[in-house]
């Protein structure tokens, strides 16, 4: 089977989505197909490449411009299947896995400033919403990685379920797993985490997106209490950031770690994931460090938490809710070591169910090649 993987950029080292793309293509390839990535840019030197190129400055002409870029390229192939991870326009199938910006314009602005119908119709928004109602209207099936996103799919555009198939993501079991005492033992004292001291990781550089000042204030109460060290993944020390740990007196329980190659060292260095996010459709990182033998807190509107919850009710909070939070962590400081332990073994067998090999063969399920001829 001829198969176009549309992604803006797809490399293993960039951001999460571009590494979907990129282990997607190669799962694939090893399968037998042949693939092609249709982007700007791309990383993966053993997947055929078509340029779709990206004009302009700024979000706007680069969005639109790969949205138009692509259709001239689509249009002067002969794809059997066309999977498309960004917005654009005729695929055969369509992942939606960024925010959908229909429902994020109302989880996560303020509507005090700019309500939804006035914030709707300034040109960055105008853009992205006219994209978004242009591919999800032309794609023949939408492929979603939760519940979450299928349920706002119907509720914000009115799409059929029959068109909707949910995929889970899938992790990279061999890179992502738990360590051994010893090697853990090792692994937290290269970071200077002290016996006794519990490691709470957040991971991801859109901070506000991801909830950091919520969960700051929700430590803010429990430094007294409880000796821990707050690893950030994915941030440098920043103003606002500094400013906000200033006031609430947690300076010295940070460790920033910048962007990381080798996330999964500090995920099975770490004791547990706190990403109380205000949205996002499958946080992928809450996966990787359930294969790392770590658990997981996060909110209702990571549709993860669809994968998380099954750790305990404990583990899944309302967005927004530093309170919720300090609740859900008190949970986990109350526990023994041994029960910790057996969190984390439940959390590295959960994770399990969810590999590279098995999402591949959802896909090729889906992808059937008699299904799509006859769709089109």
């Amino acid at each position: 089977m001829k198969i176009a993987i549309v992604r803006r950029e797809c490399g293993l080292g960039l951001g999460g989505a571009e590494r979907y793309c990129a282990n997607v293509s190669l799962g694939l390839l090893g399968a037998g197909h042949d693939v092609t990535v249709v982007a700007d840019r791309s990383t993966v030197t053993d997947v055929g490449f078509f340029r779709a190129r990206v004009f302009g400055r700024g979000s706007i002409l680069k969005n639109l411009s790969f949205f138009y870029s692509t259709k001239r390229v689509l249009e002067g192939s002969d794809f059997d299947c066309v999977y498309a991870l960004s917005r654009i326009e005729g695929a055969d199938f369509l992942r939606v896995s960024d925010p959908l910006h229909r429902a994020w314009l109302e989880l996560g602005y303020d509507k005090r400033m700019l309500p939804f119908k006035l914030r709707r119709l300034l040109p960055r928004h105008m853009s992205i919403l006219y994209q978004e109602r242009r591919a999800i209207d032309s794609a023949r099936f939408l492929v979603t990685n939760s519940n979450l996103v299928k349920k706002q799919l119907s509720n914000h555009y009115g799409v059929s379920k029959e068109r909707i198939f949910i995929i889970y993501n899938g992790v990279d079991l061999d890179r992502f797993r738990p360590l051994t005492s010893d090697e853990r033992a090792r692994a937290r004292a290269a970071l200077g985490i002290a016996d006794g001291e519990c490691a709470i990781i957040f991971a991801g550089s859109d901070f506000r997106r991801k909830g950091l000042f919520c969960l700051m204030k929700a430590l803010s109460s429990l430094k007294h209490a409880h000796r821990f060290r707050l690893l950030l993944l994915g941030l440098r020390p920043r103003k606002e950031i500094l400013k906000v740990a200033k006031r609430f007196k947690l300076l010295n329980r940070l460790l920033f770690l910048g962007y990381r190659s080798d996330a999964e060292r500090y995920y099975q260095a770490g004791d547990i994931l706190c990403l109380p996010t205000l949205y996002d459709p499958f946080a992928n990182v809450c996966l990787e460090a359930m294969a790392c033998g770590i658990p997981v807190i996060t909110t209702y509107t990571n549709g993860a938490s669809e994968i998380t919850g099954r750790l305990g009710k404990w583990s899944v909070v309302p967005a927004n809710d530093a309170i919720a939070i300090k609740k859900a962590l008190s949970a986990f400081f109350e526990m023994d070591g041994s029960e910790q332990r057996l969190l984390g073994k439940k959390a590295a067998g959960v994770a399990r169910a969810f590999s590279w090999k098995r999402h591949i063969e959802q896909l090729l399920r889906l992808f059937r090649l008699d299904d799509i001829k006859a769709t089109k």
